[in-house]
């Protein structure tokens, strides 16, 4: 059953600045990949930087907490033989193929996977966005990875592939979880307590 101290402050703040920063990353690539009439590129570039420094700061930080903090929590990220045992068994869950729910510790291996690409992404994403911004003094990147368009290419692919990854996470946490949404951004799951009810019921029957 999910815990409050499953999701300690920490993780939260982190898990709302991804959040707002992944938000705003998504929201004004499409504008620069796609400009509209009425936009403001400007604004759109500066948003995407100053939130792309935001995302690998905060990046840095959960690493650290993760390794070195109260609460660090890196050897749960680590696929272990219980999660090789449930991979396929997972996986048939989620393509509603099997009705049964295999039993996993609190990330399962498909989970952890997720988890740990998505820092990677996140600063192949970072590398490939300076190219674009500074194409001139990085020429040479770019020509490695094809040219300033491919790097373009990638880049927008790269985007796509956080927007699927979020999706499904949402549509997991709202039908397989919803206890974790509330401990992750709230610390509590919203629901009374079973004593605390009874006592109330008994409070009002001897009154």
């Amino acid at each position: 059953m999910a815990k409050a101290s499953d999701h300690p402050f920490t993780q939260r703040i982190s898990h709302w600045i991804n959040l707002i920063t992944f938000a705003v990353l998504i929201s004004t690539g499409f504008i620069i990949h796609a400009p509209f009439q009425g936009a403001n590129m400007n604004v759109a570039r500066n948003l995407h930087f100053i939130f792309m420094y935001i995302l690998v700061i905060n990046g840095i930080v959960r690493f650290y907490v993760s390794f070195f903090g109260k609460n660090k929590d890196y050897k749960e990220f680590f696929l272990n033989k219980l999660d090789l045992k449930t991979f396929i068994p997972q996986i048939k869950y989620y393509l509603f193929i099997s009705k049964e729910h295999p039993k996993t510790n609190k990330y399962n291996g498909l989970q952890k996977c997720a988890y740990i690409a998505l820092p990677v992404l996140a600063v192949f994403q970072a590398i490939t966005g300076i190219i674009l911004y500074l194409p001139l003094k990085f020429s040479g990147a770019a020509q490695a990875l094809g040219s300033l368009a491919a790097v373009r290419g990638i880049h927008y692919v790269v985007m796509w592939l956080f927007i699927a990854i979020i999706l499904v996470h949402v549509y997991l946490v709202f039908t397989e979880a919803k206890d974790e949404f509330f401990l992750m951004f709230f610390g509590k799951t919203g629901k009374k307590e079973k004593g605390g009810a009874n006592k109330a019921n008994q409070s009002v029957i001897k009154s």
